[in-house]
């Protein structure tokens, strides 16, 4: 989104759409995105005029300096910075990546699937690896976080993932976070520039294919869990070794 300082700049970020802010007389400290993640969703553009900002509806001057000295080149540089450009390939962790036991809540009941080896060949292709896992038994008071974290941690120091996003929220908080809902994906491409239309996510449960068609990806259900079948799935694995083929045979030439 390219925008000046108005009510669709608010909105944008309320939605976290990467967005180019334009400002002239007004401040974006006071006015513009918020600082949340060092702006990693945004760019700010502004003069650097001694008159600027001074709040008002019409030059003083009357000579609009403040948005002449912003240039087209520094506008499309901003875009061209914060356009999502990555593919990357979701993974859901448990039923998914490893055997689903339940609430897991230590390393004796984690166990990894085998063909996991099979993911590095996304990597060769340039897809990003990247989890996301709802995880309400923090929440529940019967799985600690720290665990959660240091097995996130065995995918990315082990199997070469490039991040871990997981929902520590009961359902009942009806969070932004917990799958369907799209926020650690929202998250994923604004920290990674994570082009949703060339990505997959590849999940055991039917809010993973339902994340999929919130966010334009394509959706794989590996047969790996409970769920046999999905109409929301654009394709249907038995395991991670036939949904890596599927997603590497699916790529445009």
């Amino acid at each position: 989104m390219v925008t000046n300082d108005s009510g669709p700049l608010h909105i944008g970020y309320g939605v976290r759409t990467p967005m180019v802010a334009i400002f002239g007389s007004t401040d974006p400290l006071l006015t513009g995105p918020p600082p949340e993640g060092n702006g990693i969703n945004h760019i700010v553009i502004k003069p650097d005029i001694s008159c600027s900002p001074c709040f008002k509806r019409t030059c003083r001057k009357n000579d609009m300096e403040c948005m002449y000295a912003i240039t087209s080149d520094e506008v499309y540089y901003g875009i061209k910075k914060m356009l999502p450009h990555v593919p990357a390939v979701f993974f859901d962790r448990d039923g998914t990546l490893n055997i689903d036991g339940g609430y897991i809540n230590n390393f004796e009941n984690f166990h990894v699937f085998e063909d996991i080896e099979q993911l590095r060949l996304l990597k060769e292709k340039g897809y990003l690896l990247i989890g996301i896992s709802n995880q309400s038994g923090i929440a529940r008071g019967i799985v600690d976080e720290a665990f959660v974290k240091a097995a996130n941690k065995v995918f990315i120091d082990k199997y070469g993932f490039d991040d871990f996003f997981y929902c520590p929220h009961h359902p009942d908080e009806r969070c932004e976070c917990r799958k369907p809902e799209p926020e650690m994906l929202l998250r994923a491409r604004a920290w990674h520039k994570i082009d949703m239309k060339k990505s997959y996510i590849v999940g055991d449960k039917e809010a993973d294919m339902l994340l999929a068609k919130t966010v334009g990806a394509k959706a794989v259900l590996v047969q790996t869990g409970k769920l046999r079948e999905s109409t929301h799935a654009d394709f249907t694995a038995t395991n991670l070794t036939e949904a890596v083929r599927w997603i590497l045979g699916n790529e445009k030439p």
